[in-house]
């Protein structure tokens, strides 16, 4: 039986395949795609204030569980550090600035977050990375208009995707692998080699072995289903213009850029001038086992098939994985003549329509209000010998030629999406999809037109991504804290949204530009809360973060725990360690060993630290801590015992004050006892 042929105009569009971000082993995790373009994971700097005693600074590292990093790499204990000692220092000259390393398990914004409540903390900050800003500096770069429109080729300044600006922010990353299924790639292009997967484990295999047991033996590249073998080498052309529009090597003195500087093609080749139905889901098969989350499919027609639409569908209920799809080249409103597989009606396609260098829709693109969701750069049918204003990219033979086609618009898109999971990649494909729609240039050329009535921009795409590990749990009776991180580039601040069932969430506050972390005072002991983040600037909002809930326990708190005191200048000054999680208030007690107990003060919910400064003549004070809320009391925490020396005109037995030390009790720190 004939498999259905897809196959859109050669001329104009011919057909262009598949774009995917795979998970896998070997793919970095969130934290280090971090480390590389935002700031560095489970890192903190933190100052203290001028003269702060010895043991305070190591209490307050040791509260997020963090080790001091010198200024020659090493990480020490807190316990090892000694303020007089140059080489225990993060910075030479600034003895007070520390720079420490915490577990992944406490991460950089609740260790910032739980430093800032130490009133001896002066502040506690990210260590971020910082970048060159810079154009790449590749020969042709100035022919893509599509990236950077400065009016060349008459074209109209800034109808394009804000692509150097997106840059700023992220240039990609090769663990995001970018499956193109076409008609193959030229993988030993010049500008395409250095970004071309390869698959290890059967690049130093065995030849003739099926190394790692996917079932393709010797696909190093990819795979070519088109002719059933290990080399998925194009002669077409079509294939490698795709790719050089998804990942061509940015910055590197030759040809041109792409979207991505930095990325990982995986060459899946389906055909050659055109694609059949079988290859096709062959090779998305082939790209999600692999780990594959996005890709681009810029092929199509006018018959529904059903194989093809289970195959997308399944991609992303099973797998995550979002499709981008050309809209086609016929003129046609595809919301009256669908076309397929882009007005299929699913939730993980976006369907992309071709705009010109002026930004107007395309003369030859599909379009429709309903079914086309964005345009993108794809060029304008005119006279052939005056090709500037169409897409300039790499071509067979080590050459770079000008296409047009919303095949050539809809790897814009796929290489935005690249783009937003190289800075986010534990986004859902919905999150992406959010991300891109949601941040377009609104034209007039495209109302009534695409959906969004808008162009692809890169930059509003990227810094508006979604914060993501949004946290929430209970400190007080009524207080749940909040942290998540933070994704975006420019944003003016973040949305807070909250409700008591998960599908009906309502704003209840905003908070600044690069906040991590949010305190509700607003919450009732026993109720569910359930807390979702947005970024926002002008350009729009966000797609939301993930969503977490928490619930303040209801009952008496629990006790607090290593209570201990320590004297100087003539006060005292407590910590001890906070169990609860839905305290009202500390009550705080003290003796003599001749006067009884008796509350001296409270202290609120999330205290850890009192001074008590209203001291009586003694030589040993007692103290001793607990929680209470509207359920009752805790138990006590721990006594405490602080000698108080001479201060008070008072003298203390040497011996008996070395009894007490020796005894192992926390006693607190002594300055000077005379006989």
């Amino acid at each position: 039986m004939r498999k259905l042929i897809l196959a859109c105009l050669t001329s104009l569009l011919s057909f262009s395949l598949i774009f995917l971000f795979v998970s896998s082993n070997s793919i970095p995790t969130q934290e280090e795609y971090f480390s590389q373009e935002r700031y560095v994971p489970n890192e903190v700097l933190v100052k203290f204030n001028e003269d702060v005693n010895k043991s305070f600074v190591q209490d307050a590292i040791n509260s997020v569980q963090g080790k001091v990093i010198t200024y020659l790499g090493e990480e020490i204990s807190p316990s090892l550090w000694e303020p007089d000692i140059s080489s225990c220092r993060s910075f030479r000259l600034s003895p007070a600035l520390f720079h420490i390393k915490v577990p992944e398990a406490i991460g950089t914004e609740q260790a910032i977050y739980l430093l800032k409540l130490n009133p001896l903390v002066e502040y506690a900050e990210k260590n971020i990375i910082l970048h060159l800003c810079e154009e790449p500096d590749d020969d042709y770069f100035y022919k893509q208009w599509g990236l950077h429109n400065t009016g060349q080729a008459g074209g109209t300044t800034d109808a394009d995707i804000d692509a150097p600006e997106a840059w700023d922010i992220s240039t990609g990353h090769t663990g995001i692998r970018v499956a193109v299924i076409d008609s193959g790639v030229e993988y030993d292009h010049e500008d395409l080699e250095d970004n071309i997967w390869i698959n290890e484990l059967e690049f130093g295999g065995e030849p003739g072995e099926d190394d790692d047991e996917n079932g393709f033996i010797d696909d190093v590249y990819g795979w070519d289903f088109y002719q059933d073998d290990n080399d998925p080498m194009d002669k077409n052309g079509h294939g490698t213009h795709v790719a050089g529009i998804i990942g061509a090597k940015g910055n590197n003195g030759k040809g041109i850029t792409g979207v991505n500087w930095n990325v990982s093609i995986m060459v899946l080749k389906a055909g050659d001038s055109s694609i059949e139905v079988a290859d096709a889901i062959s090779a998305i098969e082939y790209a999600v086992e692999n780990g594959a989350r996005l890709s681009n499919l810029s092929f199509g027609g006018y018959v529904y098939n059903s194989s093809l639409y289970n195959a997308i569908e399944d991609a992303g209920e099973d797998d995550n994985h979002l499709f981008i799809a050309a809209a086609g080249n016929d003129e046609e409103d595809v919301d009256e003549t669908p076309h397929y597989p882009a007005c299929f009606d699913l939730p993980n396609i976006i369907s992309v329509a071709a705009t010109s260098n002026k930004d107007e829709l395309s003369n030859f693109s599909n379009y429709g209000d309903n079914s086309v969701d964005l345009g993108a750069p794809g060029g304008w049918r005119t006279d052939p010998s005056y090709p500037d204003d169409d897409i300039y990219s790499t071509w067979l033979n080590d050459s770079y030629e000008y296409k047009k086609g919303t095949s050539m618009a809809t790897p814009h898109v796929t290489g935005v999406a690249a783009l937003i999971l190289s800075v986010s990649p534990s986004y859902t494909y919905s999150q992406v999809k959010d991300s891109i729609l949601n941040n377009v240039d609104e034209l007039d050329s495209l109302s009534g037109m695409v959906a969004s009535e808008g162009r692809l921009n890169a930059f509003k795409a990227v810094f508006l991504n979604a914060p993501s590990n949004l946290n929430a749990w209970p400190t007080a009776y009524n207080q749940i804290n909040l942290s998540w991180q933070d994704n975006s580039g420019n944003e003016n601040g973040f949305r807070i949204y909250r409700g008591t069932t998960p599908s009906q969430l309502s704003e209840i506050e905003t908070v600044g530009e690069n906040t991590t972390y949010f305190q509700d005072k607003t919450c009732s002991i026993g109720t569910t809360y359930y807390y979702q983040v947005t970024a926002y600037a002008a350009q729009g909002e966000s797609a939301p973060s993930n969503t977490a809930n928490a619930t303040i326990p209801t009952g008496t708190p629990a006790a607090p725990s290593d209570l201990r005191g320590i004297y100087g200048a003539n006060e005292v000054m407590l910590r001890w360690d906070d169990n609860a999680n839905n305290e009202a208030l500390f009550s705080i007690e003290r003796k003599t060993d001749w006067d009884p107990w008796e509350e001296i003060d409270t202290a609120g919910p999330n205290a850890t630290m009192y001074w008590d400064s209203d001291l009586p003549y003694a030589d040993i004070l007692y103290y001793r801590v607990r929680a209470y809320n509207q359920y009752g009391y805790s138990s006590y925490s721990n006594t405490a015992r602080v000698i108080c020396p001479e201060a008070h005109g008072l003298s203390l037995d040497i011996t008996h004050a070395k009894k007490i030390v020796d005894s192992g009790e926390r006693v607190g720190y002594i300055y000077k006892v005379k006989k």
